[in-house]
């Protein structure tokens, strides 16, 4: 399947491991392709980048560069607007219909209330791996 990955799902993978590692390492196995964005990537890095996880600069860099290999590389114009009751996280459902995604994967409520966006479906981890793993 081809995967969006919110910033919750990097950040969670990079500290806490568990059920967002494990959907990470199904793309390092090719069991699945992720999709990514500059916005993204932005994101991680910001997020990671706050006082209360007091990571080096240098590891946060590392971290984003890996999952910008991963990925495909697909470009956020700002034509997808007005889909999310957050306007910040209309970029992740842009990155998943361009790159033609089959999954968007978050824990945000603001996207998951949506479910779904034209073909682009919008789950849990925990509702990915139960149908995939």
């Amino acid at each position: 399947m081809k995967l969006v990955l919110d910033t919750n799902i990097f950040v969670s993978a990079f500290y806490w491991g568990g059920n967002p590692q494990k959907i990470i390492n199904r793309v390092i196995d090719g069991l699945d392709s992720l999709c990514i964005s500059n916005e993204i990537l932005n994101e991680i890095a910001v997020v990671m980048a706050r006082p209360k996880f007091n990571t080096a600069t240098e590891i946060i860099e590392e971290y984003v560069q890996a999952i910008e290999k991963l990925g495909r590389k697909v470009f956020v114009t700002g034509k997808i607007k007005g889909i999310c009751r957050d306007k910040n996280d209309d970029d992740k459902i842009e990155c998943g219909i361009t790159g033609g995604a089959d999954y968007l994967i978050t824990g945000d409520e603001d996207l998951l209330v949506l479910g779904f966006y034209k073909n682009l479906k919008i789950v849990t981890i925990k509702e990915y791996l139960k149908t995939f793993n």
